[in-house]
């Protein structure tokens, strides 16, 4: 059993969810949130660490893997398209094709990725990073509180953790919108393959500093009057009950919530251009999300069906008392769902890598490893023993059967008798020039058949030659090292080719080509890679056999 938190560091609040996961089944077992005080001229790097630890304090909070998220505000991310679907070529090819995209030095910056899946006859790589200064300050604010975590996710990308427990319609596009105090996050999925994230910079606090400037009032009333109210308005609920204070209230909520709504409206629109996939619906959470008639009120701007998350619709195994916090405590779950042990579709990015990679105390697993090569030697030396005793064993039956084997031979081959009755002939050199006499004999024949045919044939080499320079097409670069045509007999051989050029596509273009050419078959990509000592230039080597039309 393992005890696992999710924790999300949010502007409004610290929260974190605990999650009991085994090896085949999980329970999300309590929410704990402390809100973050606003202190006017207090920094909040000094006021976060302080309100973590006020929250593992009060609620005795211990876990063996604490899992938490950057806030999307200092991420950023691409979804690339490849040519080519191997795993490796694409780790290596992800920092080149980023480099004309970002405005800072690639070394100064942490990248992960994750394959995504197919699309358009492409593979599709989602890659995230951040810079090394932002993820420092990060566990620097963690290390405080002496919070090491093993992981650390995106708070957007997070949301796709729980595209599994959703019960969705396959091939369904839906979106989970979270609006919090200070950010959206909006993740987009379809058939449990996530298609776009993103975070938005607005939230819960510009409609309360919208209230404060709108109603001339300090940031803090402003909130109360949020609270009380909590209300937007639709063509359903236009307020008509309420007394004029709070429908003028409403009425300013509602315009400060249009900006969030633009904005969702911008991101859904880009996401239709580019996956030409209509949205079937929005699940909206987030402690915004609690303002009455909000779904209702983007469900009508937006033109979209929109739902409340409800613990209930999902797979999710809860502590039925959490349902009453289900629109907050989403943030979090999402975060700690990423360990738990059967998910089949979730985020794959963990930001803490290479010199920020989290570093475990290895002296019990040092322990386990010395025992553990005590009883590896003693067994070694009881395979060696027994090794030595069954080679004894073989050996002698061996013996037996050469010397069988010489006596049927000369028996057989009087002339020969001389020859191998010394005893210290093998029965690899009897064997060897027994088949030797006959095929010399047969290969004679063979060599003026071959030579006959290939009189009167076109010259492989230089034929294959050919058809491969006109098929490769003319802007695709390759410098070709070594080129080695073997012939094996008249009109076949095989050929080995050693090429180089300047990025996998070209190869894969290269390799295109060579499958076209009518004389070559069984074309096969032996070796492929960055040539050593350079970063541009990729070496690879082609194996095919050849067979004249």
């Amino acid at each position: 059993m393992q005890k696992v938190i999710g924790l999300d560091i949010g502007s409004y609040s610290i929260k974190a969810v605990e999650i009991v996961n085994t090896f085949k089944s999980y329970e999300i077992t309590n929410f704990y949130e402390t809100v973050i005080p606003n202190l006017e001229g207090v920094p909040l790097d000094a006021v976060v660490p302080v309100c973590m630890e006020q929250l593992f304090k009060e609620h005795h909070l211990q876990a063996d893997r604490i899992i938490t998220a950057m806030p999307g505000q200092f991420i950023s991310s691409r979804v690339l398209p490849f040519n080519f679907s191997d795993p490796r070529k694409i780790e290596a090819s992800i920092a080149v094709e980023l480099e004309d995209h970002v405005p800072f030095n690639m070394d100064d910056m942490v990248l992960d990725h994750q394959i995504l899946g197919a699309h358009g006859g492409q593979t599709m790589a989602l890659a995230v990073m951040t810079r090394k200064a932002f993820l420092k300050n990060f566990l620097d604010l963690l290390s405080r509180i002496n919070i090491d975590p093993k992981l650390i996710d995106v708070d957007s990308l997070a949301f796709y953790n729980l595209s599994s427990n959703l019960n969705m319609e396959d091939e369904e596009c839906y979106a989970l919108v979270d609006v919090g105090n200070e950010k959206t996050s909006v993740c987009i999925i379809q058939n449990n393959v996530l298609k776009m994230f993103r975070s938005i910079n607005l939230g819960g606090r510009y409609i309360t500093d919208f209230l404060a400037r709108d109603l001339e009032t300090n940031f803090h009333e402003a909130q109360r009057i949020k609270h009380r109210v909590s209300r937007v308005m639709y063509s359903g609920d236009m307020g008509d009950q309420l007394d004029g204070h709070e429908r003028m209230v409403a009425e300013r909520t509602t315009l400060a919530a249009n900006a969030i709504v633009k904005e969702l409206g911008r991101t859904f629109y880009a996401f239709k251009t580019w996956d030409k996939h209509p949205l079937s619906r929005i699940i909206v959470s987030g402690g915004t999300s609690k303002l009455q008639n909000f779904d209702k009120f983007l469900s009508e701007q937006l033109e979209v069906p929109v739902e409340r998350f409800n613990l209930a619709n999902t797979d999710l195994i809860v502590n039925p008392e959490l349902e009453s916090d289900q629109e907050s405590l989403l943030q979090s779950l999402a975060i700690g769902l990423r360990a738990v042990t059967n998910m089949k579709k979730h985020s794959q990015i963990n930001l803490r890598r290479g010199e920020f990679a989290y570093v475990q105390n290895y002296e019990s697993m040092l322990r386990g490893a010395t025992m553990a090569f005590k009883v590896l030697v003693a067994l070694f030396c009881v395979l060696i023993v027994s090794y030595a005793l069954k080679y004894y064993f073989y050996q002698s039956q061996i013996n037996e059967i050469t010397e069988q084997y010489k006596k049927e031979f000369t028996t057989k081959f009087p002339d020969q008798k001389r020859r191998f009755n010394n005893s210290k002939t093998t029965f690899a050199k009897l064997r060897k020039d027994a088949e030797r006499k006959l095929n010399d004999s047969i290969m004679e024949k063979q060599q003026a058949i071959s030579e006959f045919r290939l009189a009167n044939s076109e010259s492989g080499a230089l034929r294959v030659l050919r058809d491969i320079s006109n098929a490769i097409p003319k802007d695709v670069k390759i410098d070709v090292t070594s080129f080695e045509f073997k012939t094996v007999s008249p009109g076949s051989g095989k050929l080995i080719l050693k090429a180089e050029t300047d990025n996998f596509s070209s190869q894969s273009s290269i390799l295109e080509a060579l499958n076209k050419v009518n004389v070559l078959s069984n074309v096969e990509e032996k070796q492929s890679g960055r040539k050593p000592g350079s970063t541009e230039i990729i070496e690879f080597t082609v194996h095919a056999n050849y067979e004249a039309i």
